[in-house]
């Protein structure tokens, strides 16, 4: 076991080496630096600029530079902002929680809302029903995300007014006016009318992916001998569903879920910029716009560090939930 953990912490900080490596080259390849706003005002001098740059550490060469970054990441330390001078660090921790409250919310979303319509087109296959959710679902995965969320903020929000449009709570909700005992589902609702048009937006494509996986499943299941076997014994059809069929097909979900990790952190970046989510998406669109690559390489490298992390626990999710998988080196 201790082996397959160091083999495992191995390959994930290859993994982060790698991506760090590319991040830095792909914005040192990248026209402009953090320097190009004040080229553009003719108040800084050229010596006032190259002042900035020997303060910034962007005087050095950029291999030096990537060295640099990395021996300070070693020990926990991302830099400052170049726009706030804030820790980079800091600026990523503020808006984590929100990120990772949309994605959860999202998930959960995917999965009540897959499972709901995959195993509903399974019971009644080739019929006007399944027909009507097969369309839909070829449906949800052509639309771009960015064209929905407009759409879900001119419906809900300036036509039929009841959800806002953007942000990540009401600013000048006061909590402190409701009782202790409800305060906390007040919070909860306020919240939940703020996050509920991006995790839709967010899980569109989702949902409309994995419920024809669960149907295809759910059916491949159907089929086999032991369900033929369960339903000559008598058991309800019902229990037949939901508690044979239903969890074998389930089992290969914890892939798709693994694999559709970086995808939720890529959505979140078009979706939180779209309803002015408070998080790291958002966070991530201002950095490119001012060519804040410390702010942009500490995203990339949290990002890639849950994505590896989320992929090792949905493996052994997998391996609980299916005990025919076993480690093979």
């Amino acid at each position: 076991m201790s082996a397959i953990i160091v083999k495992r912490v191995a390959v994930a900080l290859l993994s982060l080496l790698i991506i760090s490596a590319l991040s830095f080259t792909l914005m040192e390849l990248a026209p402009g630096d953090a320097l190009a706003r004040y080229a553009e005002n003719p108040r800084i001098s050229r010596a006032d600029r190259e002042k900035i740059a020997a303060n910034l550490g962007l005087d050095k060469p950029a291999y030096v530079r990537y060295v640099l970054w990395l021996t300070h990441i070693v020990r926990g330390d991302m830099g400052l902002s170049f726009m706030t001078g804030r820790p980079v660090s800091e600026e990523i921790l503020s808006r984590l929680p929100a990120t990772l409250k949309l994605m959860g919310f999202s998930l959960f979303l995917s999965l009540a809302v897959a499972v709901a319509l995959g195993v509903y087109s399974a019971m009644h296959k080739n019929t006007l029903v399944d027909h009507m959710i097969s369309f839909g679902s070829f449906l949800g995965i052509s639309i771009p995300s960015f064209w929905f969320g407009l759409l879900m903020i001119y419906i809900f929000a300036l036509w039929l007014r009841i959800l806002p449009a953007g942000g990540y709570s009401t600013p000048w909700f006061d909590p402190g006016v409701y009782p202790v005992l409800i305060r906390p589902f007040v919070i909860f609702w306020d919240q939940l009318r703020y996050m509920l048009m991006p995790a839709i937006v967010l899980s569109l494509t989702n949902i409309a992916g994995w419920s024809r996986y669960v149907r295809s499943a759910v059916w491949d299941e159907l089929q086999q001998d032991y369900i033929r076997s369960a339903r000559a014994n008598g058991l309800p059809e019902k229990q037949v569903i939901y508690r044979h069929a239903l969890r074998n097909a389930l089992t290969p979900m914890a892939t798709l879920i693994g694999l559709e990790l970086p995808q939720l952190f890529a959505g979140a970046v078009v979706t939180e910029h779209i309803f002015a989510w408070p998080g790291m998406g958002r966070l991530f669109i201002t950095a490119v716009h001012n060519r804040d690559y410390q702010v942009l390489m500490g995203i990339i490298m949290i990002t890639a560090a849950l994505v590896i992390l989320g992929n090792y626990l949905v493996n052994i999710l997998y391996k609980r939930l299916d005990p025919r998988v076993r480690y093979n080196g």
